[in-house]
């Protein structure tokens, strides 16, 4: 098999385990809620806490962990 085929069909099953999860999560706990496309959209834009530090500020942090 071409590597590039083997990366798709290895990406496909990727995706399609995460969906599986995903759906799983959803049926356990949302589906009186929500519609599944409706938690998945959320679940996709839930924001993710920053980190506002410099890199500065961060080496510095782990210097004084490290010592």
């Amino acid at each position: 098999m071409p590597f590039f085929d083997g990366c798709e069909m290895i990406a496909y099953a990727r995706d399609a385990e995460c969906e599986e999860k995903l759906y799983m999560r959803w049926v356990a706990g949302y589906q009186l809620y929500m519609g599944f496309d409706e938690f998945k959209k959320e679940i996709f834009t839930a924001q993710r806490p920053g980190d506002n530090r410099t890199a500065e500020e961060i080496l510095d942090k782990v210097r004084g962990i490290i010592g």
